[in-house]
């Protein structure tokens, strides 16, 4: 699920990811966005601010990532991306994640937040199982760091509760001597290609 009625948060990951560079270090790409006011809309109404990130994101994938394993085989669905016009915060990064999951061959149905018939007056753990009800879900998986405020009993016996921990899988990594974990699915991509990523994953 895509939460796009949700307030976005800064530091968070929802605009940005994180890369590494042609010498091995990390660095964040941002879209940058309106921020007037933004703690008092939802992630959907935001609106990008300028579009100059298009070149310098697209530039530094380029430059970064054109000489990876299978860069011949990603940067033009990257290219297709850039391609696109995009008003919205939101837009861009649901077409990212479409883009993403259909790179990795992961074909799980997706639905926006947006799109569910719900109470807008809920919050946090309430919100989660309301979300998943709406959705019709009967298993929500959690990050284990959702565990400080959700109300295991609220789940009840018609939707099922489920931790994930998450152990991040290791790959070969170009342009870095030791492996630097959580960065943006383009790096596996961009060494391992779409049947490697796949494979990564256990996606059949």
């Amino acid at each position: 699920m895509v939460m796009d009625e949700v307030q976005l948060s800064d530091s968070a990951y929802q605009h940005r990811n994180l890369f590494l560079t042609a010498d091995g270090k990390v660095k964040f790409l941002t879209i940058p966005f309106v921020k007037k006011d933004y703690l008092k809309r939802g992630f959907r109404e935001l609106e990008i601010s300028r579009d100059d990130w298009v070149t310098s994101h697209r530039n530094f994938i380029q430059n970064t990532y054109g000489r990876h394993p299978h860069a011949a085989e990603i940067m033009p669905c990257v290219e297709q991306f850039f391609a696109e016009r995009f008003t919205l915060l939101a837009d861009a990064v649901y077409a990212s994640l479409r883009l993403s999951l259909d790179l990795f061959g992961i074909r799980t149905h997706v639905i926006r937040q947006s799109q569910l018939a719900y109470d807008r007056s809920l919050h946090r753990g309430e919100l989660v199982v309301a979300l998943a009800r709406a959705a019709g879900a009967s298993c929500y998986l959690s990050g284990s760091g959702a565990k400080a405020y959700l109300d295991e009993s609220a789940f009840g016996d018609d939707l099922t509760l489920r931790y994930n921990e998450f152990h991040h899988p290791q790959y070969p990594q170009k342009g870095s001597a030791e492996f630097k974990s959580g960065l943006a699915c383009l790096d596996a991509l961009f060494n391992l290609g779409g049947q490697g990523a796949r494979a990564l994953l256990g996606v059949s």
